[in-house]
């Protein structure tokens, strides 16, 4: 169908499970890899334009056809094929070469998980256009989408990470992130896709002192060596608290689950994405509550995070 596969590429998604805005500021996070990733087949053709076909887990996403200065020829979805477009001239800046690597190529991407669910879909694409060819994917992270580039370290890596911006250059240290508790740690899609954009955009304009940086690199570092599940579950609590009140947003337990039996926290931008839960209780107690609620994208953080 496509001729030749000349090139494949692979980028991980990612969760993180703190530092959440704090991040932007410097602070410690710890991140995982997930298993579920975006991947990139290049093609050889002996059309005269760069055609683009991008897919998910629903199958077809969208496609495109780019001429020889990427202005767009053809497309079923003019809005993602216009911030692919600008995405790619941004690429030209770092090398003069790009439009020669992909005239008559085939690109086809396949995205492994809803793009809804924040578990970057943008970050992957960065990090696979980067691997191909051959530019540094937080400089172009930062000309595109933005963000602290913890995303863009996932995409890459083989296990959990601590990522911190030291002095705006990323730190990243491989970890064990491997609590006796792994089974008991739940990952549940609000339902709420935050566009990551808006809400670094509103971070930005919130004032954060060094106090609540320390207290975030200590809670992280707290977490990561957590032995048991009460402890754990009381440096969540304490981190919402402090990012509720730099963000001016309630906690999302005491918002909407104040009767759970565990402790909960929000992952990413607040008020969407992902939420991480920890309960001693049964598997059945957590799925049949979360469904009440009416939220059904319900998964063990074991059965996502990428394999170590």
């Amino acid at each position: 169908m496509h001729g030749e596969s000349t090139l494949s590429y692979y980028a991980h998604g990612k969760l993180l499970l703190s530092g959440e805005y704090l991040v932007l500021s410097g602070a410690k996070a710890l991140a995982i890899p997930l298993k579920f990733g975006q991947s990139l087949k290049v093609y050889s053709h002996q059309k005269n334009y760069f055609k683009w076909v991008a897919t998910h887990i629903n199958g077809h996403w969208f496609e495109v056809e780019f001429d020889d200065n990427l202005n767009i020829i053809l497309t079923d979805n003019l809005e993602l094929a216009k911030k692919l477009s600008l995405i790619l001239q941004k690429c030209i800046n770092y090398r003069d070469d790009i439009k020669t690597i992909i005239s008559n190529s085939l690109a086809v991407t396949k995205l492994e998980f809803n793009p809804n669910w924040g578990w970057g879909s943008s970050s992957t694409l960065i990090s696979l256009l980067s691997q191909w060819l051959g530019i540094n994917p937080y400089l172009l992270l930062g000309e595109t989408f933005g963000g602290s580039g913890y995303d863009i370290a996932c995409a890459t890596a083989n296990s959990a990470i601590i990522y911190q911006l030291v002095d705006n250059v990323p730190k990243i240290s491989p970890v064990d992130f491997n609590p006796p508790f792994k089974e008991n740690i739940w990952l549940i899609y609000s339902g709420n896709k935050q566009s990551s954009k808006h809400e670094i955009k509103r971070f930005s304009k919130l004032r954060v002192r060094d106090a609540s940086i320390e207290q975030i690199n200590y809670l992280t570092d707290e977490m990561l060596n957590s032995k048991n599940i009460k402890h754990f579950g009381e440096m969540m609590e304490q981190h919402e608290r402090i990012i509720s009140q730099i963000v001016q947003l309630n906690a999302v337990k005491d918002e909407h689950f104040k009767e759970f039996e565990g402790y909960i926290k929000t992952l990413g931008a607040w008020g969407g994405d992902f939420m991480m839960v920890i309960s001693e209780e049964p598997e059945n107690y957590i799925r049949t509550y979360f469904k009440d609620k009416g939220l059904t994208s319900i998964f063990k953080l074991n059965d996502i995070k990428a394999n170590q």
